[in-house]
């Protein structure tokens, strides 16, 4: 019976058509998922738009544009919105050295290559700002690889979460911890969606939502 069998299936795979076996062989191979990310490789006029909301501080809500102006020493220079807000300057990694009126020592570590599932690390660091100066140890782990719905469309990330406590100068011994999970897009080079919330020991909790709304690559 199984030699019958066999025969069988010979002849239905042999009733095929030929344009079934056509469309067959042109049908794209299947999405492979994430395995590992490397560093990206930012280039002069790469752009990015991210949509911002913060909950305390619904004013700050909008959307801005970071578009790369320079790539030297391991360093990858934005330009923010029309520039009048100053730079915002990258590490080899994408991790923010200075940015928004402050300045990371030697970064605010939110990435560390390669990445992959299960992957974690910790990151200290010195935040300045005016008169501000905060010392914060983070903890960050990769936890999976999800597909997000984004305005660009759908994107494979990794999925990191991330835990950081912080100290600060003030005269109330300010001082707290910050959950945040983001979504590393390895096709944009960038952390694509950002959850982010702050719990100071003082003062009420503040909730950071930031997402990707457009992306273009620089002219080849």
């Amino acid at each position: 019976m199984k030699r019958f069998a066999n025969i069988a299936a010979s002849f239905a795979l042999a009733a095929l058509s030929e344009s079934a076996w056509a469309q067959a062989a042109l049908a794209p191979p299947a999405a492979l998922p994430l395995a590992q990310a490397q560093a990206p490789a930012f280039a002069v006029g790469d752009e990015w738009e991210f949509a911002y909301t913060n909950v305390l501080e619904p004013r700050r809500n909008n959307n801005f544009t970071q578009r790369i102006v320079s790539v030297a020493g391991g360093q990858a220079v934005l330009a923010v919105g029309d520039g009048r807000a100053g730079p915002t300057v990258l590490d080899a990694s994408g991790n923010i050295t200075s940015g928004g009126g402050g300045a990371y020592e030697p970064s605010d570590g939110r990435l560390q290559f390669p990445l992959a599932v299960g992957k974690s690390w910790s990151a200290s660091y010195i935040y300045k700002s005016g008169n501000w100066i905060s010392h914060c140890d983070r903890e960050a782990k990769v936890v999976g690889v999800e597909r997000i719905d984004t305005p660009v469309g759908p994107l494979d990330a990794f999925k990191i979460e991330q835990k950081t406590s912080w100290s600060g100068n003030d005269q109330y011994g300010g001082h707290g911890v910050t959950h945040e999970t983001d979504w590393y897009a390895p096709a944009v080079g960038r952390i694509a969606r950002l959850d982010y919330q702050d719990i100071p020991v003082k003062g009420p909790a503040t909730t950071t939502h930031v997402e990707l709304t457009r992306w273009r690559p620089a002219a080849p």
